[in-house]
This record gives structure tokens, C-alpha cells and sequence, in this order.
């Protein structure tokens, strides 16, 4: 029996396999990256302007005591303070205390508080100036307000009798500044003695309106109110 070898089948070689697609390019846009540095930028120079205005230390001026209104400032007054700026005040730096002393206190000023330009003049306020007067008048507690009136505050002064002007209004006021306070004090009621009590009040008002306000006074028509913005009012 004849047998015919044949020839075995050979696999084809296999063929190189495709690379996997790789990613897909993005196309940067220039005005969208430089836009976003500038954001970067922009964020960083105003961190480190808030991290320097929020670490500037300075030194200034500070009350080192209670000081009445009208009071002439002296070294003892004042101590030095280093403190980061305060936003929103503007107190007197240290190195002009020299032009600060010997001033006038516009206002009282308490212990452990900024000095500031306003809280001081180089005129005494203690006195009238020019165009102005100083006139007391004592009145009863009944016509004060509760808390003491105190030398540095704005009041009115309103007058409760006809005022004897040409003109004159149903109800007639005068601003005054209070510079000096004398007597038991104010206060109404059962326990401030309501008109037993009596306090006289220097205050300065325009000279035209001394005569007036002092008659007024002294016919017990005049009350007086603190002005807004003040202890007291």
C-alpha cells in the first residue's frame, strides 16, 4: 500500500497589530491662556497687597489718661503705641508729638484710645472767640436731661416762652458748645430731686443771642437737649 506524505499546512505569519489611536490633540487657544495668567496675576499681586497693608505696623499716639474737654495736652497725657494702620481712622503719628503738645482737647477724650487730627486744636475752646460770648445759665433738673451734661458737648439750647424777636419762630433754638459745668447736677424724677436740683452751664452762643438766651434762662424757659453723636445724648 502506497502512502503519499503531504505537506503540512504552515500558519501565516501573523501581521503587526495596529497601535491604539493615541489622544486626541486639543488646540490651545492663546487669548483663553493668557487671559487665565493674567487672572493668576492679577490674584497674587492683590494677596500680597492685603498681607502687606494687614502686617504694616506704624507707631502713633495714644491717650495715656482720661483728659477733659478743653484740657492743654502735656507728655504725660499721651503714651506711643505700635499698632498694624487701622482701616478707617486716622490717628497722629508718634513722631509729631512735639506738635501736639501744648494743644487744646476738642472733646474728652478716654484713657487707652487713638489720638486723632480732630481731637485737637491750637485754640483754646475754653474761651469765646471772635463773633462769640460766654454765658451761665442755671437751670433746674427737670430741664436737663437725665444723664450729666458734660464740658465739650453740643446742645441745644430751646426756648419754652415767647422769644422777643421780630419774627421769631413758635419754637426757637440755639446750638451752644458747653464748656464748664457747675452745681449738684442734672436729673429729674424722685430720685434726682427734679427741680431742687439746679446745675449752671458756661456755655459760648453767638453774641447776637447771649442777651436772649441768659433772659430766658433766668425766667426758667429754657430746656436743654445733647445733640446727637455724643455720650450723653
Amino acid at each position: 500500500m502506497r502512502t503519499t506524505n503531504l505537506p503540512l499546512a504552515t500558519a501565516a505569519p501573523a501581521e503587526p497589530a495596529a497601535a491604539p489611536p493615541g489622544p486626541r490633540e486639543r488646540r490651545v487657544r492663546f487669548g483663553h491662556l493668557a487671559l487665565a495668567v493674567a487672572l493668576v496675576v492679577v490674584g497674587a499681586l492683590g494677596t500680597a497687597a492685603l498681607v502687606a497693608v494687614a502686617s504694616a505696623d506704624g507707631e502713633y499716639l495714644a491717650v495715656a489718661r482720661d483728659v477733659g474737654y478743653g484740657a492743654q495736652l502735656t507728655q504725660a497725657d499721651l503714651v506711643t503705641v505700635r499698632i498694624s494702620n487701622p482701616p478707617g481712622v486716622d490717628p497722629v503719628p508718634a513722631n509729631r508729638i512735639n506738635r501736639v503738645i501744648g494743644n487744646y482737647t476738642t472733646m474728652p477724650l478716654a484713657a487707652g484710645t487713638l489720638l486723632t487730627a480732630a481731637q485737637v486744636t491750637d485754640a483754646d475752646h475754653r474761651e469765646p472767640g471772635a463773633g462769640e460770648v460766654r454765658v451761665g445759665i442755671t437751670l433746674p433738673g427737670d430741664r436737663l436731661p437725665g444723664r450729666p451734661v458734660q464740658p465739650g458737648h453740643r446742645i441745644l439750647l430751646v426756648a419754652t416762652g415767647p422769644v422777643e424777636e421780630p419774627e421769631a419762630p413758635a419754637l426757637h433754638s440755639w446750638e451752644a458748645t458747653v464748656v464748664g459745668v457747675a452745681g449738684s447736677g442734672s436729673g429729674s424724677g424722685i430720685l434726682g430731686g427734679g427741680r431742687s436740683r439746679e446745675t449752671t452751664l458756661d456755655v459760648i452762643v453767638p453774641v447776637g443771642d447771649g442777651r436772649t438766651i441768659a433772659a430766658l434762662a433766668a425766667a426758667d424757659e429754657l430746656v436743654v437737649a445733647v445733640l446727637a453723636g455724643q455720650s450723653g445724648s
